[in-house]
């Protein structure tokens, strides 16, 4: 086994067990990342990478109903939040705008919160755990995805799609308008309808409207 080999899977067996540890984890909530901040920031050899997986993983970390941290109180972990959670919050915002790929965005967000000399930016060992739980917990921005250049449709182009797809947009709307049993049943007819646009341009066009559509039903339905 080559030295590249070995790192691959020694980086596998630690992503492994981030992950064992983030499933069976059961205690309160900020001390599990207290702990998790011990083991893979501050002693692990590639914390970019940990922070990936944490703010990745998709269930829910320790015992929700526990409200009796051993590590950090709820006094100090609410002051330390209503001074970094805005900053935190547009330093995820600044740096998903530069839409690098994923390794190098968790690199920089851990340079910008965790190794960071500003003293602006959390520098004691409470503050930045409270700052992984605030990243994993609260921000709807990440886990985050690099947006891949695609084809540019102008705004004539648009409007002209819209034209040529009316009957498929009619039968969209008419099947997102009808009672189905489940929705994935609704689901696969949209699907089915895109599919039958041979045209990818007006694909995206179809799309489009449907995503539109249906933020727009959302938002009515939050009033």
């Amino acid at each position: 086994m080559n030295m590249e080999e070995k790192h691959s899977m020694e980086e596998k067996h630690s992503k492994e067990s981030l992950i064992r540890t983030l499933e069976t984890a059961s205690a309160n909530q900020t001390d599990i990342y207290y702990g998790l901040y011990e083991d893979y920031f501050e002693k692990g050899d590639e914390p970019e990478k940990a922070l990936q997986v944490i703010i990745e993983y998709a269930g829910s970390i320790g015992d929700v109903e526990d409200n009796n941290p051993l590590k950090i109180t709820k006094q100090e972990e609410n002051r330390i939040s209503s001074v970094y959670e805005g900053i935190i919050y547009g330093v995820v915002e600044r740096i998903t705008e530069m839409n690098l790929p994923q390794e190098d965005f968790y690199k920089k967000l851990y340079a910008a919160l965790f190794h960071s000399d500003n003293e602006f930016f959390p520098q004691a060992k409470n503050e930045k755990v409270v700052t992984l739980k605030i990243l994993a917990e609260r921000m709807l921005a990440i886990p985050y995805y690099q947006i891949i250049e695609t084809e540019k449709i102008s705004r004539e182009e648009f409007t002209e799609g819209i034209t040529d797809i009316q009957p498929s947009l009619r039968e969209a709307f008419y099947m997102l308008n009808r009672q189905f049993a489940t929705t994935p049943e609704e689901g696969a007819q949209i699907v089915r309808i895109a599919d039958s646009i041979s045209d990818k341009r007006q694909q995206i066009i179809f799309w489009t409207v449907i995503i539109n559509n249906l933020r727009n039903s959302n938002e009515k339905e939050k009033v």
